[in-house]
């Protein structure tokens, strides 16, 4: 007897190991070029599959919990059209990125790469940095002309490197950016090790009105000798000290790699949020790609993917779960998940989700790694209306009267916003409510042009063009002939041993 699906009762054929899910297209990891995938569920984990035909079959981790990366998918909108397209639709994606007509999303998140020169070597990065490249003032000029065309206004903009301090003209650059009046703010992403050397640098770059990106993955020495290449801890704590000192608003940006400082994650949020002066976390699981992520220890089907990420920090922390991050909208579900906490006294923090569903709240809240930035009356109300719902929530998991105290002082604060300038009150917001994301790059393992379709973080180049920033990494970073990589092939992978 056989049934539909070709089953007899006595079974001579084996069943494939995994259950297909969906196509997609990735690259192979050896020469890069776009090839056909598929995504499959293997084991309640989500797995990338892809074959090359002069390089062979590959697998990658996607998602280590079936239940939740199908979820995610829900979390999605339409994207939003920039005012201008810089390059045609032709060839198809990724060749096409720039972003053309067929990109699902525009620029949330922009990154100016103003240096590719970093006095680190960090076993860990994932940029090809050749020493080799400063941006022009003039050249920085232009990049921002072509954000403000293409986007009219931004919530904020990141440069970076390299390390991006250590740009001669790094102020000029700044106070260039802080300048232009669609720009609200001007994160940079750094080691810090220049702030806490200087302190007349800490102080110009507090005067600046600049925020610090900072790279912060650990409190043992020994975890950024093996991440960074050098004990770093004392330095890092003189770059926090400077940081108080001035009150410089700071991002704490942990890089996460399993077997090596996953078990500290918990420790590095808790440790963030002791301090004032920060206003978010973003976690970032590492990527296997660049001049050190391509030899760094690890295995395709063993990378810390977001739901890790979430269980990890469940149970390094008493106060997270799970379920207290959600998949932001904007940018496709595997990208981006974030978590909103309420300060309810010092040192004490209250996921928003323990007060009830706030998925509605997410389209005002978006990637925003300063809370407030940039936001409309519309998405100021929804923030006030779920401050109000939870002031009324009648279940809560914390000391109520703390968390009540808490509420009725931010509301008895947002009555007088209307005598307060915008400014003021960004401050407010980002001291009453802390962000913590959970940010995932691709490497050429796990590179999926499905996420590459709906990403909203985009290098600027100076020729016009906005790059999703895993395709710039993984593919066209290697044909910027600003950084005199013709003579570097595109790099092999390492084998396992």
């Amino acid at each position: 007897m056989v049934n539909c699906c070709g089953d007899t009762t006595f079974k001579d054929k084996e069943d494939r190991r995994g259950a297909f899910f969906s196509a997609t297209q990735s690259i192979c990891p050896k020469c890069r070029k776009t090839i056909q995938a598929k995504i499959i569920f293997v084991d309640n984990q989500v797995v990338l599959n892809k074959r090359c035909q002069q390089h062979g079959e590959f697998n990658a981790l996607l998602s280590s919990d079936v239940n939740y990366w199908v979820k995610s998918l829900s979390y999605t909108k339409p994207g939003t059209i920039p005012k201008k397209f810089s390059t045609p639709v032709d060839k198809g994606c990724p060749d096409d990125c720039g972003l053309c007509a067929d990109h699902e999303q525009h620029t949330c998140s922009p990154i100016i790469e103003i240096s590719n020169k970093c006095d680190l070597e960090c076993p860990i990065c994932i940029v090809w940095n050749q020493n080799n490249y400063n941006m022009e003032l003039s050249e920085f000029r232009h990049v921002i002309d072509g954000l403000i065309e293409r986007e009219g206004s931004l919530e904020l903009c990141l440069l970076s490197g390299g390390e991006p301090t250590l740009h001669p003209k790094f102020f000029e650059l700044a106070e260039h950016a802080r300048s232009r009046k669609e720009i609200k703010r001007v994160l940079v992403s750094s080691h810090g090790l220049k702030i806490g050397r200087s302190d007349e640098f800490a102080r110009r770059f507090k005067e600046a009105g600049l925020y610090l990106s900072l790279q912060f993955d650990s409190l043992s020495d020994a975890n950024y000798h093996a991440i960074r290449g050098e004990n770093l801890l004392e330095a890092k704590m003189a770059c926090l000290e400077k940081c108080d000192k001035y009150k410089i608003p700071t991002i704490f940006v942990p890089t996460i790699a399993r077997g090596f400082n996953d078990n500290e994650v918990g420790k590095v949020v808790n440790f963030a949020l002791s301090h004032d002066f920060v206003t978010s976390v973003t976690i970032q699981p590492a990527a296997y790609t660049g001049a050190g992520g391509t030899a760094f220890p690890q295995d395709p089907l063993k990378k810390l993917t977001q739901v890790d990420i979430h269980g990890l920090l469940e149970s390094q922390t008493e106060w997270l779960k799970k379920e207290d991050f959600l998949p932001i909208p904007c940018s496709h579900p595997s990208c981006y998940t974030a978590c909103y906490a309420l300060g309810v006294e010092k040192d004490k923090f209250v996921p928003l989700t323990h007060f009830g569903d706030l998925a509605i709240y997410l389209d005002a809240l978006t990637n925003r790694a300063i809370l407030g930035a940039g936001m409309d009356d519309k998405a100021q109300q929804l923030i006030q209306d779920a401050i109000y719902n939870l002031w009324s929530a009648q279940s809560v998991t914390v000391d109520t009267e703390k968390v009540l105290g808490s509420l009725k002082s931010i509301l008895k604060e947002y009555q007088v916003a209307d005598n307060m300038g915008q400014e003021q009150l960004w401050k407010l917001q980002e001291t009453k409510i802390k962000a913590i994301f959970v940010h995932s790059f691709m490497d050429e393992n796990d590179f999926d042009i499905s996420r590459i379709r709906k990403c909203c973080t985009h290098y600027a180049l100076p020729d016009g063009r906005l790059m999703p920033g895993c395709a710039y990494n993984n593919v066209h970073r290697f044909k910027d002939k600003r950084l005199s990589m013709s003579n570097v092939q595109a790099p092999t992978r390492k084998e396992l041993t």
